[in-house]
Parts: structure tokens; C-alpha cells; sequence
């Protein structure tokens, strides 16, 4: 959880820069509603990776270009408002839990490439 003082001020460094910015892994959870609510706008950027012979048991990972395979650098769901040096993330009902539990301290991680 972030810190109880913490606001936003959509400046979107969380998301920018996300590569080793914070854990890509998906919790169950996300991946189970976004199933169930047929986001496979948001299932095809993630990548699946077995944990055994039985493939419905994997491990998602985020985010990963549906086209060419590669992990993105820039969440794909970050979106610049219009002449505003603000953001918002288009996914934001159903963000995953590591973006919700974003940031642990009031510093924000990561410089902006």
C-alpha cells in the first residue's frame, strides 16, 4: 500500500519509466478479473510463463508487446492528457495490484528516460 500521505500528482514517472521500476509479476486476482470481465485488451500484453506441465498453471508477467514479444518500457496503458504536463492510466478500474500498491515510500522510483 502507498503511504497514507501520498497523493498523486499524475506525473506519470511511476509508469514511464517502468523496466526494474517495480515488480512485473501479476497477482492472480488481476489476471482472474480481467478474465472475467473479457479485458483481452489487457491479457494479450501479458506474457505467460509456465510453472509445470499443466499449462492453465503459469505465472503473468507485465507488460509485453503483443506484436513483437518484447517487454515495453512505458506502460502501455499510460496516456498523456492533452496540453497537460498530466497522466492518467486508461486502465485504472482494473489496474493491477503492484500499480495499486504503488509507491511504497513518497519518493518516486526511477528516472525518466
Amino acid at each position: 500500500m502507498p503511504p497514507k500521505d501520498f497523493i498523486c500528482k499524475q506525473c506519470g514517472k511511476c509508469c514511464r519509466n517502468i523496466v526494474g521500476a517495480y515488480c512485473t509479476s501479476l497477482a492472480e486476482e488481476d489476471i482472474t478479473l480481467w478474465r472475467k470481465e473479457g479485458r483481452d485488451d489487457i491479457l494479450e500484453w501479458v506474457r505467460f510463463i509456465p510453472l509445470g506441465p499443466d499449462p492453465d498453471h503459469a505465472v503473468g508477467d507485465a507488460w509485453f508487446n503483443p506484436r513483437s514479444g518484447d517487454e515495453v518500457k512505458r506502460c502501455p496503458w499510460l496516456r498523456k492528457l492533452p496540453r497537460k504536463d498530466k497522466y492518467i492510466c486508461r486502465i485504472h478500474d482494473v489496474k493491477p495490484k503492484h500499480c495499486r500498491d504503488y509507491p511504497q515510500t513518497n519518493e518516486c522510483a526511477g528516472e525518466i528516460s
